[in-house]
Parts: structure tokens; C-alpha cells; sequence
């Protein structure tokens, strides 16, 4: 009697643990999703990537519908498309900052050149 109901709660936890690990997986998933946006709307993500934050914050409310079904699987998924949209957006909208920067230095350089020449001209 002892063996079967020691093998009853084997099977048992063997069927349950593949999915409570994919519960753990797709709530990692959405809050590491999370965090993502919100770094890549900091970013400025919101200006400079609009379709990818739309993109990322869509996928991850689609996650967390997939959750509420408990649809772990397809939960984790869409919220790995979030962390990659929003992973890109934030790239994307420090990238473009960079290059502003870059242009404004670029102008001031072009600048104080210009009024060296025109100063050496002038003596």
C-alpha cells in the first residue's frame, strides 16, 4: 500500500513540475519583459522607436493574457518577443541619441574651426 501511494506522489510530481516550471519561466519572462520597456522608454525608445515599444508592450500583454489561460508556453514566448522588441528599441534610441551627439560635436567643431580661420585671417 505504501509503494503505491509512494508512486502515486512520484507521478504526481513529475507531471506537475514541467508545469510549474513553465509558470516560473513565462512570470521570469514577463517581469524580466518588463523591466526591458521600462529601461527602453528611459532610453527614449518612446521617440525614437515607436513600433518596437508598441510591439513589445503588445507581446507582453499578450503574455500576460497567455498567463491568465495558463497557457505557459505561448505566456513565455510572447514575452520573450518582448524583451527582444524592447531590447532593439532601446538600442535603437540610444544609438540615435549617440549620433545627435555625435552631429552636435560635429557642428561645434566645424564652429570654433571657422572662427579660428576667420580670426588668423583677420590679424
Amino acid at each position: 500500500m505504501k509503494t503505491i501511494i509512494y508512486s502515486s506522489w512520484l507521478i504526481l510530481a513529475m507531471v506537475a513540475a514541467p508545469a510549474f516550471a513553465d509558470k516560473q519561466a513565462a512570470t521570469k519572462a514577463s517581469d524580466q519583459a518588463e523591466v526591458l520597456i521600462e529601461s527602453a522608454e528611459s532610453a527614449g525608445g518612446m521617440q525614437h522607436a515607436v513600433y518596437l515599444m508598441k510591439s513589445a508592450q503588445d507581446n507582453l500583454n499578450q503574455a500576460k493574457v497567455d498567463s491568465e489561460k495558463r497557457n505557459w508556453r505561448e505566456a513565455e514566448i510572447s514575452a520573450k518577443k518582448s524583451q527582444r522588441d524592447a531590447e532593439v528599441a532601446g538600442s535603437k534610441a540610444r544609438a540615435m541619441k549617440a549620433e545627435q551627439a555625435y552631429s552636435d560635436l560635429r557642428q561645434s567643431v566645424d564652429l570654433l574651426r571657422n572662427e579660428l580661420q576667420r580670426k588668423r585671417s583677420g590679424q
